[in-house]
């Protein structure tokens, strides 16, 4: 029973997998025309389900740094594919009496591959906007209450989580070299949390700043 519930998992996520390995193929198979490394502040929580009423989510802040290259599809789309490894979560308050509550912090810790199709709006300095898939892998996985030491709750946690991006930036072009100024909404469409019946999801917010190099 238990290697027909590992294979059960793995079956979709190896399913999901297919179009990111398909489209960093076609990347590879592309010279690269520009390198993008980011950095920046975001803010997530955690979306619980309506059965979960014990948790008041707050927003938690963090860092983000990427890695990332593109290439040229047309003079005003690109192809965009990125690295990073991400810690988000959420602050909430767990209910252990009636109007008592002790404050926690959820943390997560995700190797993060999104992919981006970014439409130019000229060539040169322009604004852009930008959408595509994220494929997140979960690494870690921890409640830690104000005054406690974390609890490991990866055991509990699905390993793969699909997600979509919204971005909108402005691209500076500086000779080979570029600068970039990035706003990005991320909202995770997989469960969290393997509890059937129960659904944490997830969004954050980021506000980015980084360097091209054009190749």
């Amino acid at each position: 029973m238990k290697n027909a519930g590992v294979c059960a998992t793995f079956n979709p996520m190896k399913k999901a997998m297919i179009p990111v390995l398909l489209t960093l193929l076609l990347a590879q198979a592309a010279p690269a025309d520009e390198v993008k490394a980011m950095l920046g502040i975001h803010t997530s929580k955690y979306l619980f389900s309506s059965e979960i009423t014990s948790l008041n989510r707050r927003q938690k802040t963090g860092m983000s740094f990427s890695l990332g290259y593109a290439f040229e599809i047309s003079p005003q789309i690109m192809l965009e594919a990125q690295a990073a490894l991400m810690a988000k979560g959420a602050k909430v308050s767990l209910e252990y009496a009636p109007g008592k509550a002790v404050p926690a912090t959820y943390g997560n810790r995700a190797l993060v591959l999104p992919l981006f199709f970014k439409y130019r709006l000229k060539e040169g300095s322009t604004p852009y906007a930008a959408i595509g898939p994220e494929f997140n892998f979960i690494l870690a996985h921890t409640l830690t209450p104000e005054h406690g030491e974390s609890i490991d709750i990866a055991d509990n946690t699905n390993k793969f989580i699909f997600a979509i991006n919204i971005a909108l930036g402005y691209e500076l072009p500086v000779g080979q070299w570029g600068l970039v100024a990035e706003a990005r909404y991320n909202r995770w469409l997989s469960n969290l949390i393997k509890s059937p019946g129960t659904s944490v999801k997830g969004e954050s917010i980021s506000l980015l700043l980084g360097g091209i190099y054009y190749l």
